[in-house]
């Protein structure tokens, strides 16, 4: 169990446009879905980290940012979602030296801290000094992809520096084979191929190649996004089978990236997601997930809980009891988004709109009775708090969109 928080008293099985304005104006009183950019447009991954925490959630991913600047694009937000973009534009145009070294000599790659690095500093962009597991393909392709829906609705025209520093990416992503690479994925752990990775990578390449101006070979576009075409097919709506087969990551290539079109296998991947990972508070990135198990800041110091495991995972997956891994905040929020946009395209199905009800409301349950939204809940003496990581940026940003999809179900339904 977790103690009841901010909004349990307004949570109901059916919503009206008046009970959604009560639920967003207490929301609003207590900044739950405020995230302010640190420096350059950025945004911290958790903004309650002090600058030297040893955390490093006050540090900028560009996974994050992308999933953020989005949320307040279809938010109809432009300005902090372009500013966001900016910020990122100056931190790849400084990792262009990477690219080129690995475009030039493939087997560096294997190095993952010679790949361009996804996490930063947001004061200066600067490249952070700790090992880390910089193989992360997803976090390339979400770049590539943010980049060009900008670019192709008009939001942000490419510069011709953007061109310059985006004309690497595919040279790289056929360097590196994306299709069969091993990297670290969503999570940031052990290697392997995850279609999560391949599927994010194809739909950048795909926006990229919707954009007259990205002066590419459009036939290497071709082959590059045919080569990830196939491996999805092949093994969807598995994520990296046989090492793992459910995972939460690929919720992403449903959205934001939209990469899944066939209704049929979209399905497939939710149902998956929530017969083996929906638990009581949130829902697990995968079964045997060991960040932030039970009673976790017991068996790691400060500076160890969130640091880099990828090389050391069986250690901390040791200390996992079944069925204790910890229940995160950004999922529920993200189907309660799906749903709606399945209902919003086809008004007919009803169960989808039910759905996006069901998990709007486990999302705001979430919330903590100071009105945070957390990363985790983890079990802590018996007992789901949430971790220190609150509020997560991300976390906020996809409810801050699950209540505006909301808002939109219930509006037309009238």
């Amino acid at each position: 169990m977790h103690e009841p928080g901010l909004l349990r008293h307004l949570i109901a099985g059916q919503y009206t446009p008046e009970a959604l304005r009560v639920i967003r104006r207490v929301l609003e009183e207590h900044k739950t879905h405020e995230i302010r950019p640190v420096a350059h447009g950025l945004f911290a991954a958790s903004p309650s980290q002090a600058r030297d925490s040893v955390t490093g959630y006050q540090n900028v991913w560009i996974r994050d940012n992308v999933m953020i600047a989005n949320s307040f694009r279809l938010r109809g937000e432009l300005a902090p979602a372009i500013a966001c973009m900016q910020g990122l534009m100056q931190f790849l145009a400084k990792q262009m030296p990477r690219f080129r070294e690995i475009i030039a000599e493939p087997s560096l790659k294997e190095d993952a801290n010679r790949r361009p690095h996804i996490r930063f500093t947001a004061q200066d962009l600067g490249e952070l000094p700790e090992k880390w597991t910089h193989a992360q393909n997803d976090a390339l392709g979400l770049a590539l992809w943010f980049r060009f829906a900008l670019a192709n609705s008009g939001a942000m025209p490419l510069s011709a520096s953007d061109a310059e520093i985006f004309r690497l990416f595919p040279d790289y992503f056929a360097a590196i084979e994306y299709w069969k690479d091993k990297d670290s994925g969503a999570w940031e752990e052990g290697r392997k191929i995850n279609n999560s990775s391949v599927g994010a990578v194809v739909g950048g390449l795909e926006e990229m190649k919707k954009c007259s101006t990205a002066g590419v070979d459009f036939e290497q576009l071709d082959e590059l996004i045919a080569r990830g075409r196939e491996r999805l097919n092949e093994t969807l709506p598995f994520e990296s089978p046989p090492d793992r087969m459910v995972d939460s990551a690929l919720l992403f290539l449903v959205h934001p990236l939209r990469v899944i079109e066939d209704r049929s296998i979209q399905s497939a991947i939710l149902n998956l997601v929530q017969a083996r990972l929906k638990a009581e508070v949130g829902i697990k990135r995968y079964a045997g997930d060991s960040y932030f198990c039970q009673d976790y800041d017991e068996w790691f110091q400060p500076d160890e809980m969130s640091g880099d495991f990828s090389e050391r995972l069986d250690f901390r997956d040791a200390h996992l009891q079944p069925d204790c891994e910890a229940q995160w905040c950004i999922f529920d929020a993200l189907l309660s988004i799906i749903y709606g946009q399945r209902y919003s395209e086809d008004r007919s199905r009803i169960d989808d709109f039910h759905k996006q009800i069901h998990y709007f409301n486990r999302s705001l349950a979430q919330i903590t009775t100071d009105g945070l939204c957390p990363e985790l809940y983890f079990l802590k003496n018996g007992r789901y708090i949430p971790n220190a990581h609150t509020p997560l940026a991300w976390t906020q940003a996809n409810q801050a969109l699950a209540l505006h999809l909301m808002e939109q179900s219930v509006r037309e339904m009238r």
